[in-house]
């Protein structure tokens, strides 16, 4: 792992690392809120009353769940990537809290919201 210095016997990343991951989280963050705003925005185009006759009410019922579950998901990460924004500069920033060990800098750079490793997230 290219991680350097110790804090309380867990390595945490270097500076390089912190850079490349802040510019990450930040991307992503805008990524997310313009995925936000096409689904808040589809939900006034398509309006069951607007959408094609054709399509049956459980049809309907279906897709506006659907498009729901992504929105609440959506949210979800934009949190959860925010506060990971706020926290990056934290001594425990990319160390799991359940084990203490140090979150691999490829599973931050895929997922910096992350704050568990693939050990502890399966558990």
């Amino acid at each position: 792992m290219d991680y350097q210095g110790r804090r309380g016997g867990v390595q945490y990343m270097t500076k390089g690392q912190g850079k490349k991951l802040t510019e990450k989280i930040i991307t992503d963050i805008d990524t997310v809120k313009k995925l936000i705003s096409v689904l808040l925005e589809s939900g006034k185009l398509l309006s069951p009353e607007d959408s094609g006759r054709r399509s049956s009410l459980g049809e309907k019922i279906k897709a506006k769940s659907v498009k729901e579950g992504a929105l609440r998901a959506a949210r979800s990460r934009l949190n959860k990537l925010e506060r990971a924004l706020k926290k990056i500069d934290d001594l425990d920033f990319g160390i799991c809290f359940i084990c203490e060990q140090a979150i691999p800098f490829t599973r931050l750079i895929e997922m910096p919201e992350m704050s568990r490793c693939i050990r502890c997230e399966d558990t």
